[in-house]
């Protein structure tokens, strides 16, 4: 076929191209070297035509070049398309490299084979993605200056606020009237309202440059829900809003993602809706949508009864450092992180976080996130198996609140009961009154005409307890205040704290309607502030500052009052600077992690003087207790954290710490009258304290004999031996080293072993002169 444009025609249209055109024939000569070859690689065609390809290429890449080129001729393909190799190299007329990319081609005319290739010049672009490049190594470099920059000066803004804190807790302690308290009960609130802001910073940072990592573990979506209502329950009842939440059917029951993550969001947005609501209520409903791929989407939606946000700034509070307008911060306060902060972890959990708000209505907060199921059960059916024995009873619900009220009938109905609702006391009253045959009622303590104590009154006069059992909805403190001078208190068989947590009324309901056989007690939704199983001085480890508020609540619910640092190098700090007693402790923290921290304060901190330590962690994975141990930690509670589970652990806390009072003693004062009492001349007593004083110091000549040749068995028999004889005569201080001495000698380890026989001599000494005394008198 004859080709409409002349060979002239062709080549003008080729040396008008901007890139580099070259043909070789079978010998790799250059045969063809149009203008843009010249531009590009400074030779002209007059000066590169006949000469050999390699005249184009770098010496380095020459060797192996011609077999390659002869692979490509004999291979199936006839292209290879500009950027398939990759980047390559060329060497110009003045010996100086530059970058490329090749299209090459074979063709077979007139018998001959011929080789075109076409190349681009990339050093411009090259060039340009260098610059990107170091430019973002600059931005990098930027951010994690500055995010060091924030973490180093939020630990040095921390370590005086926590001395601060934590002397606030040692004069709280001490003997100051109530004007003295109000002053340092403010310090210290606002001491942690500054640790709160500088918490925010440093997360907020941490998202910036990419450093904040999700966990994965499995967790009850209920009980997250749960925990992060009552963290917030006190502050909705000192404003006397409704708390509520439900749960849609569908929702899986227990999910693998990251509940302290989930529960740090949620925690914002209930702080936020409270803030912002003077009256009304703040409800959650929680959700689930099942993926395709597998998995769930759930979705926690916060709605508000508040202030609302206008339309055109509801966008701009998820804006760091942003609020609806200036006289928001100064009215209520905060950083305006919270809301970025916690859109940046809803999409890092696969999720989003949206608005809903209208001026005056309030405002629905969506927060979505994407999680596996840990297995197929789901939320409702959770309690339906346990709620048989309520099954079929006919329940009277009386509660102003509609959200309440629907909450309550739908739980209900779950677990097969027959409620009926009514949203007044006068109703509530005619229902009983014209004999509807309730097994049960329950009653809101706060509503508008008739409160829930005066309307259980007015139900007696109609019912009588065993007839009616009443069980009593109230906001946190509002059960204290009725009780202090009500006698119609005494008409409750139950109350719960709201919001209402299904286990909690299941429970009340089975125990008030005779099923279970427990012995008759108030039911709180949370336990009230007991009394502390003994006096101890108590520090958390924990980074977490929604970990923090739920352990500080759990300790307050025992009665305990706890001083809280956010790493390991701020509690061995903190123990620097005054004496703890227990420190809960978390197992990964910045900075320094709980295992170093109990190691470096285990090296510091010895006898009498040495923490009781109990460490925190979520992993719950095999070994972690034995680490624990193995790092000098005392006891190990997994997270989520379960009351009981705390107050066991803080129970051998405090009797070890009760246990080592009594061993600051010199002598056991027990231990002296009991050799008193078997012999009245005081004969026995005497000739024990001198073989005491003349066997011991034998004792400890074998003790320092074996430290020093490193001979384990001596060392373990000796102590062992010489533990007896303290144990007789009551030598408390002894006892410790000389326990210490006994293991080093029994497991071969010898570091330290010195310290421990000064520390026994030392206590020897003063144990003598203590029963030489006796002895005396």
């Amino acid at each position: 076929m004859h080709h409409p444009l002349s060979p002239e025609q062709l080549s003008s249209i080729i040396d008008i191209a901007e890139n580099a055109v070259v043909c070789t024939d079978e010998q790799h000569r250059i045969i063809f070297f149009n203008q843009g070859a010249e531009r590009v690689f400074g030779w002209s065609a007059a000066e590169a035509i006949g000469k050999d390809l390699a005249l184009l290429l770098p010496a380095r890449f020459r060797p192996g070049h011609d077999e390659r080129m002869a692979s490509f001729e004999h291979g199936q393909r006839t292209a290879r398309r500009m950027g398939e190799r990759g980047t390559i190299y060329a060497l110009r007329k003045d010996g100086t490299e530059f970058p490329a990319e090749a299209t090459i081609s074979k063709s077979a005319a007139g018998g001959r084979r011929i080789l075109t290739a076409i190349l681009q010049d990339i050093s411009e672009r090259k060039a340009y993605e260098r610059e990107l490049e170091l430019a973002k190594e600059k931005a990098e470099a930027a951010m994690q200056a500055k995010s060091m920059f924030l973490a180093n000066m939020s630990h040095e803004i921390r370590t005086p606020l926590n001395a601060v804190i934590g002397m606030t807790s040692l004069l709280l302690h001490t003997g100051i009237d109530d004007e003295q308290r109000d002053y340092t009960e403010t310090i210290r609130a606002s001491g942690e309202s500054l640790l709160a802001i500088i918490n925010d910073l440093l997360d907020y940072s941490k998202l910036e440059v990419g450093r904040l990592d999700l966990e994965r573990h499995a967790f009850e979506v209920r009980r997250c829900v749960e925990e992060a209502l009552d963290l917030l329950a006190t502050s909705a009842s000192e404003k006397n809003l409704d708390l509520a939440y439900m749960i849609e059917p569908g929702v899986p029951a227990t999910i693998l993602a990251d509940a302290t993550r989930l529960r740090q969001v949620l925690v914002n947005l209930l702080s936020n809706a409270i803030k912002f609501t003077h009256h009304g209520e703040v409800v959650v409903t929680v959700s689930a949508e099942a993926q395709e791929g597998g998995g769930y989407r759930l979705a926690f939606a916060v709605r508000d009864t508040g202030i609302g946000i206008p339309p055109h700034r509801q966008e701009d509070v998820f804006s760091s450092f942003t609020q609806v307008d200036a006289s928001t911060t100064r009215k209520y306060g905060g950083t305006g992180l919270g809301l970025t902060i916690s859109r940046r972890l809803a999409e890092m959990m696969g999720g989003s976080l949206t608005l809903a708000s209208e001026v005056g209505r309030g405002s629905t907060f969506t927060l979505t996130v994407l999680a596996d199921a840990f297995d197929e059960q789901l939320a409702e059916n959770v309690l339906r198996d346990r709620a048989a024995t309520v099954r079929g009873r006919r329940i009277l619900i009386v509660d102003d609140n509609a959200t309440n009220r629907r909450i309550l009938m739908k739980q209900a109905l779950l677990w097969g009961m027959e409620p009926l609702a009514a949203a007044s006391a006068v109703e509530a009253i005619d229902l009983v009154r014209d004999g509807h045959p309730f097994d049960v009622a329950v009653l809101d303590m706060q509503m508008p005409d008739m409160d829930g104590a005066r309307l259980a009154a007015e139900l007696r006069k109609h019912r009588d307890r065993e007839a009616l059992p009443l069980v009593l909805l109230t906001s946190v403190g509002q059960r204290q205040q009725k009780a202090g001078g009500a006698g119609e208190m005494g008409a409750f068989s139950a109350w719960l704290n709201k919001p209402i947590k299904p286990a909690a009324l299941l429970e009340a309901l089975q125990q008030v309607l005779g099923e279970r056989k427990a012995a008759p007690r108030a039911l709180p939704a949370t336990r009230e502030a007991a009394a502390p199983l003994g006096p101890l001085s108590i520090l958390v480890a924990e980074d977490n500052t929604i970990n923090q508020k739920v352990i500080r609540q759990l300790l307050r619910h025992l009665g305990y009052r706890a001083d809280v640092v956010a790493n390991g190098l701020e509690a061995v700090e903190a123990l620097e600077r005054q004496d703890y007693q227990v420190i809960l402790m978390d197992m990964q923290m910045p900075e320094m992690d709980g295992l170093e921290a109990t190691r470096r304060l285990r090296r510091r901190f010895r006898g009498a003087n040495a923490p009781w330590i109990i460490a925190m962690t979520a992993n719950a994975m095999p070994g972690d207790r034995e680490r624990c141990l193995d790092a000098g930690m005392n006891d190990y509670v997994p997270k989520p954290i379960e009351l009981d589970v705390l107050e066991k652990a803080l129970a051998a806390a405090a009797a070890h710490v009760a246990a080592r009072r009594r061993d600051e003693e010199v002598l056991d004062p027990a231990r002296i009258e009991q050799l008193r009492a078997i012999d009245d001349e005081a004969s026995l007593l005497d000739e024990v304290i001198a073989s005491f004083v003349g066997e011991v110091p034998q004792l400890l000549h074998k003790l320092a004999h074996a430290v020093r040749e490193q001979d384990g068995q001596l060392l373990a028999s000796t102590a062992h031996y010489l533990r007896s004889s303290i144990a007789f005569v009551g030598a408390n201080r002894m006892r410790l080293p000389c326990t210490n001495l006994e293991l080093m000698g029994k497991g071969q380890t010898f570091d330290g072993a010195q310290e421990q026989l000064s520390d026994l001599t030392r206590a020897y000494d003063e144990a003598r002169i203590a029963l030489l005394a006796l002895r005396s008198a």
